[in-house]
């Protein structure tokens, strides 16, 4: 018996479409462009050595479709700014030589920010 939460079938939601995960690696630029192509959508940013400022293209998301991004500093403290195509709480300082994270969920117009976390 189906759990009415899900769909019928694997990898199905309630709304039968197909839940998809993709990643990306991207290497460090001041400005990054993300297009999330999937339901679930992980960006690791290589290594921070400047300012970021990251912007989203919405053209193929769907409300709830989530990404997450992974970031690490090298030896000075990162500031990401994220742009376009966002709604967050403000910028994220990634601590010298520490990792930080950022999830976001798509609310049908932007990616709204339901997390941060940053290693201690």
């Amino acid at each position: 018996m189906a759990n009415p939460r899900f769909g019928i079938t694997p990898n199905d939601d309630n709304t039968g479409r197909v839940i998809t995960y993709s990643y990306y690696n991207p290497a460090y630029a001041a400005t990054l462009l993300v297009a999330p192509n999937a339901s679930c959508t992980s960006y690791v940013v290589q290594q921070l050595t400047g300012a970021a400022t990251i912007n989203s293209s919405t053209g193929n998301a769907m409300p709830l479709d989530k990404i997450t991004f992974l970031f690490n500093a090298d030896s000075s403290n990162r500031v990401v700014t994220f742009g376009t195509g966002f709604s967050t709480s403000g910028t994220l300082t990634v601590t010298a030589s520490k990792k930080a994270s950022a999830s976001f969920m798509y609310d049908g117009t932007s990616f709204v920010e339901v997390s941060r976390a940053i290693t201690a």
